[in-house]
């Protein structure tokens, strides 16, 4: 074996720091994108490994190219839809990564983002790092509604009885989140109960019992489009909300009182009010 082939062997098994898991589900209009942002990020020890949902476009092989231009990319597919929250299930698998990041295939990251982050979560040694995200409309404008800010830390607790409290997602989207790939391996398989708070529902089975910190750093961008399931169930958004307010109180354990969970659910009622509005605006200036 020559020193190159041995150099280029021992790359492969390398554990990188960082693994970036990009779903896939009909995702070929913005999956180049999505996957440009991770080759071009200042911090290069990651794996990104691209999960399609039996995709009926080009995303396999978009993602095949990336795979073949690239060593750190791997592909998988499945041979039918097994639904969103199953396949961000296999971002636990064969995953020895310090930090694991699921980047939603419409999304982009910023070009430092994964060296801000990985730098957050060594620091604060928390089971996820919130960082901002702007907010990318259908007519190219963009968008930075800004998430609260409580401190660098929060307990589990903390940080989940203030999204019952705000009535609206006070983490952001999967483009601005870092897991600690031990805490992410060792929670709950994310569920499809939950279509709407898939999001939510697995940073809480995440970081149950853990601490997490928020970042003002804006590392990426959040692609609101009518691809997303959040479209097709805007509608029924509160509903899904409710079940998993419900959820966090008698499930997850989280203390607070009546009033707060009344008042909460009220904020989410008028927040999917102004969602349907957006979308609806959307439709018309297509």
């Amino acid at each position: 074996m020559t020193r190159e082939a041995l150099v280029k062997g021992m790359r492969r098994c390398k554990i990188s720091e960082i693994l970036v898991f990009v779903p896939t589900y009909n995702s070929e209009k913005y999956l180049k994108q999505c996957l440009d942002s991770v080759l071009q990020q200042t911090f290069q020890d990651w794996e990104c490994v691209i999960s399609d949902d039996a995709s009926s476009d080009n995303s396999v092989e978009i993602a095949r190219e990336y795979e073949k231009r690239d060593s750190r990319f791997k592909v998988l597919t499945h041979s039918h839809n097994v639904g969103a929250a199953n396949n961000w299930n296999r971002a636990k698998e064969n995953n020895s990564s310090l930090a694991t990041k699921i980047l939603c295939a419409d999304d982009y990251l910023y070009i430092d983002a994964l060296e801000k982050q990985i730098r957050l979560l060594k620091n604060f040694k928390t089971a996820i790092v919130f960082s901002e995200r702007e907010i990318l409309l259908p007519s190219g404008r963009l968008l930075h509604p800004k998430l609260p800010k409580y401190g660098q830390s929060l307990t589990f607790n903390e940080a989940f009885t203030l999204y019952i409290k705000s009535g609206r997602n006070i983490f952001g989207e999967p483009v601005g989140v870092l897991f600690n790939t031990q805490s992410l391996i060792e929670s709950k398989p994310f569920s499809p109960k939950f279509e709407f708070a898939l999001d939510t529902y697995c940073y809480a089975a995440i970081a149950h019992d853990q601490r997490v910190t928020f970042d003002a750093n804006v590392v990426g961008v959040f692609r609101v489009s009518k691809s997303q399931w959040s479209y097709q169930l805007r509608r029924e958004q509160f509903f899904h909300n409710f079940e998993f307010i419900d959820h966090l109180i008698l499930d997850e354990g989280i203390k607070i009182n009546r009033f707060n969970v009344m008042l909460g659910k009220i904020k989410v009622v008028i927040a999917n009010m102004i969602r349907i509005l957006v979308y609806k605006l959307m439709k018309e200036n297509k």
